[in-house]
């Protein structure tokens, strides 16, 4: 099959080019923060949180982008699975509808032939290629997400702060957009209130013309500065106040000791030093509540500006937080997908075989009766340690293969954004491959715990072989 570029093809692929150079040159990319968990959406959004409680607590666990991701996948094999029942033939006779529903047809086809070459004679086959089918679908449209528009690139825009210590790390300004959205101005670095000091007017400039807003004055180090060389002078102030103050008391007081005589002296000095000792323990209270109330008020105010930021503050660096990430960039996606696939391993294998098929873990039957005894439980020891391996096998295999794809997008596409489509290509297959990798090995896994493993369960295998051989030959 080729692709006739002569018509109005060649025209739409090079507005195309053309449109990604221009935007391109207009906004240059802003390449995402990457890291491997999910990010966590802002306060208020819980998975099921819709049960109001006392205190305002919403029950429900906290929703990540990579969660949503996982909502959108099951809801599309919802639609589906819907879309093929409608669609599905209902007798031998009907012909088939065109369009989407042959691509299905086909691809499906060509999947189950595909696992019964593989476990076609299994009489669990039904249930090994529905396993085989969920896990393919699943992994499939996870994996796809990375190659969507829109995907880890638009959601919400948070401040970028460490967790621990609250010291913001690196971003971009914020600007308003189409229908009054935020978005982040890929010319405009954060720049702290430190190094915009150290901007030179030029660069200062710049950075207006470009729409940006922190980096753009002195001013705030300059306040800084005058408001505690401000405070310096008023320390000596008011201690010069407070000599003063002492040296009219004691000039009153001397003067009463010379008139009024030595008595009196002593009686109302005593008089002044207790009002004097209540005067200051009534001031010592209302400084301590005062600096108590004050320093009450001042951990609440620092506890709501460490929780909430206005929308593009200059103060600190922004980022976006996506609204959706490929679960697949999920451990605990690939993980929870791993767990199935082995615990279901194990299930096939109890359906077939009962308990007998502990004994591909724990033979001791030939410990003391063969010269071998010891070396069978030492390889049942190590299936047992291989069926362990396998969960961090699954595991990392995809998450490591789909999480380098995105973060190959990302770098790719900042460092040339007008010309990424062979690297969307590259992430397409790549999907494909890793979803037939994972369900295909859950079908071999499958398979093998349904066969015994005893020399007695060989002979029946081999009779069946031999019976099909027979029949064949007669056949002929």
């Amino acid at each position: 099959m080729t692709i006739n570029w002569s018509g109005k093809r060649r025209w739409i692929a090079l507005l195309l080019l053309l449109a990604g150079i221009a935007v391109t040159i207009w906004t240059p990319p802003v390449i995402p923060v990457i890291q491997l968990p999910g990010e966590v959406y802002p306060s208020g959004w819980k998975l099921f949180g819709l049960i109001p409680m006392p205190n305002n607590i919403v029950l429900g666990s906290p929703m990540t982008n990579t969660m949503m991701g996982s909502i959108v996948v099951w809801v599309l094999l919802g639609l589906l699975m819907f879309y093929v029942s409608r669609n599905m033939p209902k007798s031998w006779s009907e012909v088939p509808r065109g369009g989407f529903y042959n691509f299905f047809e086909m691809v499906f086809e060509g999947l189950y032939d595909f696992i019964s070459g593989i476990a076609g004679g299994n009489r669990f086959f039904p249930t090994i290629f529905r396993m085989f089918a969920t896990i393919f679908f699943i992994v499939l449209l996870s994996n796809w997400q990375s190659i969507i528009p829109g995907v880890d690139s638009i959601g919400f825009i948070e401040p970028h702060l460490d967790k621990q210590t609250g010291e913001p790390l690196e971003g971009h300004d914020v600007y308003r957009t189409f229908f009054g959205a935020s978005a982040l101005n890929p010319k405009c670095p954060w720049v702290s209130p430190e190094e915009s000091a150290l901007l030179t007017e030029a660069e200062r400039q710049t950075r207006i013309a470009n729409g940006c807003r922190s980096g753009i004055s002195a001013e705030v180090e300059q306040t800084e500065a005058e408001a505690a060389v401000s405070e310096e002078a008023v320390v000596p102030a008011e201690s010069a106040a407070t000599e003063g103050e002492a040296a009219a008391e004691a000039t009153v007081i001397a003067e009463g000791t010379a008139v009024e005589g030595e008595a009196t002296v002593i009686a109302e000095g005593t008089a002044v030093e207790g009002e004097a000792t209540a005067v200051a323990e009534g001031e010592e209270t209302q400084v301590e509540g005062g600096i108590g109330e004050e320093t009450g008020e001042g951990e609440a105010a620092a506890e709501g500006e460490e929780e909430h930021y206005a929308p593009g503050d200059p103060s600190v660096p922004w980022v976006a937080l996506p609204f959706l990430r490929p679960p697949s960039t999920d451990l605990s996606m690939t993980l929870a997908l791993a767990l199935c696939a082995v615990v279901m391993t194990q299930v096939m294998g109890f359906r077939a075989l009962g308990l007998g098929y502990l004994t591909k873990f724990f033979n001791f039957k030939t410990l003391f009766t063969s010269p071998l005894g010891g070396i069978d439980v030492a390889v049942g020891l190590l299936e047992l340690i291989g069926e362990i391996a396998r969960i961090l096998s699954f595991s990392f295999r995809l998450l490591g293969n789909v999480f380098a794809g995105s973060v190959l997008l990302f770098v790719m596409s900042f460092l040339l954004p007008f010309l990424p489509w062979p690297f969307f290509i590259l992430e397409f297959f790549v999907g494909v491959i890793q979803a037939l990798v994972f369900g295909l090995l859950t079908a071999i896994f499958m398979n093998l715990a349904t066969i015994g493993h005893g020399h007695d369960d060989e002979h029946p295998d081999e009779g069946h072989a031999e019976e099909g051989h027979a029949e064949s030959v007669a056949a002929h």
